[in-house]
């Protein structure tokens, strides 16, 4: 009887789980709340080990990315320490530069912060398609709310602290600070970022529950390019070169003396009131306003935390709706089905589909307006050279200028290659088996890619070198040949750009930004840079001899003509060659993608 009872209690045990599932539930729940650092720890891991994973897979890109960074870094703090060494010069109002920089400065990356933490607590919170596992899972919203913050806090602050750090270890070195400053810089940074970062939530969350959510983030994404788009050509209009001297530098002092005195009640200002006085650049009481930083990072959290738990799955479910739209034929689908219809049909479907998907997507179109603002800056940049005077000086000028614009041109387009033509296979997603379960060949599809790309980066790099010669007045047999030069240029840059896509996909990720700024993508800037200088350096003589014939006419000689065609054949052979090779690797990576 004794072993019939021990045999009994499993059941037994079994039977009530079975007949009690919310008691198991509770049970799990209380079994799930590990306390504060315990579930924020699990609620992150998978990010963790996402992003650990991603480091394993190259051992070369911790280095490669470190180098890039130290190289920013460095960059930043000399430019910082140029400028405030010289206010330290200027006895008389260098304290107030001092003060007023630091506070402009606070006040740029308070605005970037706001708008990014807006843009990204949409997807982190409401977008993410681990959501639906979260809201299965036993965790309460306020664990969930942690995690997600600090999720979005750290995709959102990661480039404002890669900018900001080395401009505060300036001040540091400046005014040879202590080790207190650095401490208290640290400590002021943390509020600063959660302050925006709560702000964010918030306002994402009361986007969401007014308007839809797509929409929502259609119109932030084009609202952010925009305002980038025009900061970034209002900052070329400011000509910021003219630092580079004295004069300049003195203007610019003049423009932070004329700034007026910032408000007590910004943040910005309570994390400038901070680091003042441990820079000992004037008395103030840090402590007090850290404190002010403090409570208010703590009580806008705490509001945050508070909206998204009474209204996470009101919010939540509307950023689910899709936009409705009638039975009829869009207009979309007319127009590109007339502009594929004398392709082949494979090539003609995969076209539409791709030209599609991007039009319908405001991250991937609204970045023709940075793209805009790109070209517009680059052109400017070519009208303000000094080649007018007729000197030998200004001559020279037009030549290293016209020669360095192939380079140039070829540098932009490859940029915008990496933003558009690298992702484009990792964006195909859970949709890439569908591809590949068709009846159509990968050749096909890698030339459909191709072409794709290929037409709108050619006319992008033919627009730029017939403007920017226009304005070097540049001869018309030169600007021909640097056409001609640029197309199978672009031609092997975009392969390559199909060739690591595919060597390097993201699949999970459905943002274009940030395949655009993967490990993948560096690499394959830099692989595109490396030709484009190989090809340039080939070039540099036999199209410095075409320059000074035009100008001067000097006589040209047999050996010269051979050896500038040899030239001219050694790039075209290497071009071709990256081409090819590009090309065949991009079909093997193709071959073996597994989604």
């Amino acid at each position: 009887m004794a072993g019939q009872g021990d045999a009994a209690a499993p059941i037994a045990a079994a039977r009530e789980k079975v007949a009690t599932p919310g008691a198991s539930l509770a049970r799990a729940s209380r079994e799930s709340r590990l306390g504060p650092p315990a579930s924020l720890v699990w609620l992150l891991l998978p990010r963790l080990l996402a992003a650990r994973n991603a480091l394993r897979r190259g051992r070369m890109r911790p280095l490669v990315l470190g180098t890039l960074t130290l190289g920013f870094w460095a960059g930043t703090f000399f430019a910082f320490e140029r400028t405030l060494a010289y206010f330290q010069s200027l006895a008389a109002i260098g304290p107030i530069l001092t003060q007023r920089l630091l506070f402009l400065l606070f006040l740029s990356f308070f605005g970037v912060l706001l708008l990014s933490n807006v843009v990204t607590a949409l997807t982190t919170f409401y977008r993410a398609a681990d959501v639906n596992l979260l809201l299965a899972a036993p965790v309460d919203f306020r664990r969930l709310h942690l995690a997600r913050f600090v999720e979005t806090l750290a995709t959102s602050s990661w480039m404002v602290l890669l900018f900001g750090l080395p401009a505060f270890l300036a001040y540091g070195v400046v005014y040879r600070a202590g080790p207190e400053f650095y401490a208290g810089t640290l400590a002021a940074l943390v509020p600063f970022l959660v302050i925006p970062a709560a702000i964010g939530v918030m306002v994402t969350t009361a986007i969401v529950l007014i308007f839809p959510a797509r929409g929502a983030r259609d119109a932030m994404l084009l609202a952010s390019g925009v305002l980038s788009a025009l900061a970034y050509v209002a900052f070329r209009l400011l000509r910021p070169e003219r630092l580079a001297s004295p004069t300049g530098l003195a203007g610019f002092a003049a423009f932070l003396a004329d700034i007026g005195e910032p408000s007590p009640y910004l943040p910005t200002t309570w994390a400038g009131e901070v680091l003042l006085p441990l820079l000992r650049a004037r008395p103030g009481e840090p402590l007090f306003h850290l404190a002010l930083l403090a409570s208010t990072a703590g009580v806008l959290y705490l509001a945050s935390a508070a909206v998204v738990e009474r209204l996470f799955l009101i919010a939540w479910s509307r950023a689910q709706q899709g936009r409705f739209r009638g039975a009829r034929e869009r207009p979309l689908s007319r127009w590109l089905a007339r502009l594929t219809r004398p392709l082949p049909h494979a090539p003609r479907l995969i076209l539409t589909k791709d030209l599609t998907v991007f039009l319908r997507d405001a991250g991937q179109w609204s970045q023709l307006v940075l793209l805009l603002a790109l070209i517009v800056v680059y052109v400017y940049n070519f009208t303000a050279l000094p080649i007018d005077d007729g000197s030998p000086l200004a001559a020279t000028i037009r030549e290293v200028a016209s020669f360095c614009n192939l380079g140039l041109a070829a540098f932009v387009v490859t940029s915008v290659a990496v933003r558009f033509v690298y992702p484009s296979i990792s964006l195909e997603g859970r949709s890439w088996w569908v591809l590949r379960s068709a009846p159509v060949r990968l050749t096909t599809i890698w030339w459909s890619k191709f072409w794709i790309a290929f037409l709108p980066l050619a006319g992008l790099g033919e627009v730029l070198i017939v403007l920017t010669d226009h304005f070097l007045g540049v001869s018309t047999t030169l600007t021909l040949v640097f056409m001609a030069t640029l197309l199978p240029t672009i031609a092997a840059v975009v392969s390559l750009g199909l060739a690591f896509g595919a060597a390097y996909p993201n699949f999970d990720s459905q943002n274009p930004a940030q395949i655009a700024t993967s490990f993948g993508a560096v690499i394959y800037m830099v692989t595109s840079l490396g030709l484009i200088a190989a090809i340039v350096a080939m070039l540099a003589w036999p199209i410095s001899r075409v320059f000074w014939h035009a100008i001067a006419r000097p006589p040209i000689g047999d050996r010269e003509i051979a050896a500038s065609g040899l030239a001219f054949l050694a790039a075209a052979s290497l071009t071709a060659a990256a081409f090819e090779l590009a090309r065949r690797a991009a079909l093997r990576s193709m071959a073996q993608l597994q989604p």
